[in-house]
């Protein structure tokens, strides 16, 4: 059952999906009718969840239910991440890239993981950049901490300060 995202409550759990690239018009418009209508029928046992979605910065998607509602089963998350395999194999793209993810203005600029730590050396990333944190604790923490600043995340030990 789909139900407008700002609607869910903020204990809604949460599951953040990041793709690999933006994407077009074309694009951002068949994920949003694809995901509309696998959220309107998702179920756990035959008994609808009330579930939501939202696209940030054409390129991450947030997929929400209210399990206060009924909760997501085994079986109904592995259908939600069976969406975005299917999404990637019709749109030739991952949606499960775990690149760290650098938001500046309206855009992310994706570094490899393995790489990271070089590029806060570089300057790339600082301590107040903010980074679209693929984990939150629910709808709630989503709402008040992402993205979130560098610092703040688990990007964090590499920010401790030297000691003198």
């Amino acid at each position: 059952m789909y139900v407008e995202f700002q609607q869910l409550p903020a204990h809604a759990r949460v599951w953040i999906y990041q793709a690999n690239r933006a994407f077009n018009e074309q694009e951002s418009a068949f994920v949003q009718s694809y995901l509309k209508q696998a959220v309107q029928d998702w179920n756990a046992h035959g008994v609808p969840l009330a579930g939501s979605f939202q696209i940030r910065y054409n390129q991450i998607i947030v997929i929400a239910v209210d399990e206060h509602h009924h909760a997501a089963s085994g079986c109904s998350i592995d259908a939600s991440t069976g969406w975005f395999k299917d999404l990637a194999f019709q749109m030739g793209m991952d949606f499960f890239d775990r690149s760290v993810a650098l938001v500046q203005e309206d855009n992310l600029i994706l570094f490899p993981l393995l790489g990271v730590k070089q590029v806060i050396n570089e300057g790339h990333i600082n301590a107040d950049s903010l980074i679209a944190i693929p984990q939150v604790k629910d709808l709630g923490d989503y709402r008040a901490n992402w993205p979130a600043k560098a610092k703040d995340s688990w990007l964090k030990k590499y920010f401790v300060a030297a000691s003198v």
